[in-house]
C-alpha cells in the first residue's frame, strides 16, 4: 500500500520508521514534515489538501494533535482511504461518529490504533477463559501507569486501555469511576469499576508515577493469569500463572510488533466488502472505547454509577436526532413568542400580536419535513457493519 502520514508526533514517527522498513508498503508523504533529519527524504506536501490529493495514496495514518486529529480523520475518510487512526481521535467520540457511515458512502475503512487486544499474551488469556483453566472467572483487572508524563488519566490512559477489558469481559453496560483529586480529569489516580451485560466485572486502575510494567490480570476461582508488559509494547512481556495446586510459573513471550498487527487488520478489513465480519479492532471498538471514556468523565463529575444503552448509527437515527432537536427548539421559540405577542399591545406595541401568526406555518413545515424519513436509506439488518459505530442513549 502507498501510505500517507498526517501528524508528526512521537507515535507518527514510530509509524514512519516502521513503514520505511517494509517492502510491501511505501511511505509516500507526511504532513506536517518530520523534524528528524533521517526522515527528510519523505515528500512533504504544502498543506492538507495537497497531501490528500497526491496520486496513488491508498491508506493514511491519521495522527496530529487531539484538536486537529478529528478533522484529519474526517477528510481522509471522505477521500475513501483506508485509515489507521491514532487513538483517542479527540476529546470525545464525535470524530468517530462523523465517519461512522463513511464505509457505505466512500468505501473508507477506519481502524483505531488499539493493538493491545491483539497481543499474544491477551490471546493466551482468551484461551484460558475458553478452556476454563482458572475455573469460574471472577474478573479482569488492568493496572497501568502514566509513566510520569502529563497524560490525561481519564481522557487518554483510560481511553486506550479500556478496549482490552471489553475484548476479555464483553460489552460494558455500567461503570463507576473515582479519582484523586476529584473531578473529570484526576491527575494522581483513577479507578473505574466496569460491569458487562452478562455480569462479568472488570477494573481499570491508572495512576501518575514512575514508569513501570503494566499488569493485565485474569482472576479465577482456582488461580490467576497475569500479563506483565511495557505500556509502549516495545519490550518483551511475561505471563505469570498462579494456580492453587501448582507453583508459580513465569513465561517470557516472544517479540511482537504492534504496528504489523494493526496494519494486518487494516489490510484484512479492506478485503471484506461485507461489513458484518470486520476484524477487530474496528470502528465500533474505537467508538465504544470513547463512549466509555465519556461515561467515565460523567461518573467522575456526578459521583455515581453510569448505565449505558446503545442505539445503532444510521441515516434514520441521525435524522430522528436532528428532528428531535429541531422540535425542541421550535417549542422554545413558541414559548418565547407567545408572551411577547400578548404583552406587546398593552405596552403600546400592537404589531407584536402578529408574531403569533408565525407559529402555525412553522409547525406545518416541521410536520412536512418528517416526510423526508421515507427517502432515507435503511441498512440491511443482516449485513450490519461491525465497524459502524453506535451512539449511547439514556446515559
Amino acid at each position: 500500500m502507498n501510505v500517507l502520514i498526517l501528524g508528526n508526533g512521537a507515535e507518527e514517527l514510530a509509524w514512519a520508521r516502521w513503514l520505511l522498513g517494509q517492502k510491501a508498503h511505501r511511505l509516500e508523504a507526511a504532513f506536517p514534515p518530520f523534524s528528524d533529519a533521517a526522515l527528510a527524504v519523505i515528500p512533504a506536501p504544502r498543506d492538507l489538501d495537497d497531501a490528500l490529493a497526491r496520486a496513488g495514496i491508498e491508506a493514511a495514518i491519521v495522527g496530529g494533535s487531539l484538536e486537529e486529529r478529528g478533522e484529519f480523520l474526517r477528510r481522509a475518510a471522505a477521500e475513501g482511504l483506508a485509515v489507521i487512526c491514532l487513538h483517542p481521535p479527540g476529546a470525545d467520540s464525535e470524530a468517530y461518529y462523523q465517519v461512522s457511515l463513511s464505509r457505505d458512502e466512500t468505501g473508507a475503512v477506519i481502524v483505531p490504533d488499539m493493538p493491545l487486544r491483539l497481543h499474544p499474551g491477551v490471546v493466551l488469556l482468551h484461551q484460558a477463559m475458553t478452556k476454563r483453566e482458572l475455573g469460574v472467572i471472577r474478573g479482569v483487572r488492568l493496572e497501568i501507569s502514566a509513566g510520569g508524563t502529563d497524560q490525561d488519566l481519564s481522557g487518554f490512559v483510560f481511553a486506550r486501555g479500556v478496549d482490552v477489558l471489553r475484548s476479555l469481559g464483553g460489552e460494558i453496560d455500567a461503570l463507576t469511576a473515582s479519582g484523586e483529586p476529584p473531578g473529570e480529569h484526576p491527575g494522581l489516580e483513577l479507578v473505574v469499576q466496569l460491569r458487562s451485560a452478562d455480569g462479568q466485572r472488570a477494573e481499570l486502575r491508572a495512576w501518575a508515577g514512575a514508569p513501570e510494567p503494566a499488569r493485565l490480570s485474569l482472576l479465577g476461582a482456582s488461580g490467576s493469569l497475569v500479563l506483565e508488559f511495557d505500556p509502549s509494547l516495545d519490550r518483551p512481556a511475561h505471563l505469570v500463572r498462579r494456580l492453587l495446586d501448582r507453583p508459580e510459573e513465569s513465561t517470557e513471550l516472544p517479540p511482537w510488533d504492534p504496528h504489523d498487527a494493526i496494519f494486518s487488520v487494516l489490510v484484512a478489513s479492506c478485503g471484506r466488502r461485507g461489513a458484518s465480519d470486520l476484524p477487530s479492532p474496528n470502528l465500533l471498538d474505537g467508538t465504544r472505547a470513547m463512549e466509555l471514556t465519556e461515561a467515565t468523565m460523567r461518573s467522575l463529575r456526578r459521583g455515581r454509577t453510569v448505565d449505558l444503552h446503545y442505539e445503532a448509527i444510521s441515516e434514520e437515527s441521525t435524522f430522528k436526532s436532528v428532528m428531535t432537536s429541531t422540535g425542541c427548539v421550535m417549542i422554545l421559540i413558541a414559548l418565547f413568542i407567545v408572551p411577547i405577542a400578548l404583552a406587546g399591545p398593552p405596552l403600546g406595541f400592537p404589531w407584536t400580536i402578529y408574531l403569533a401568526y408565525a407559529i402555525p406555518p412553522i409547525l406545518v413545515l416541521y410536520v412536512l419535513l418528517q416526510g423526508l424519513r421515507l427517502a432515507l436509506r435503511r441498512p440491511d439488518p443482516t449485513e450490519r457493519a461491525a465497524g459502524d459505530g453506535e451512539t449511547p442513549s439514556g446515559i
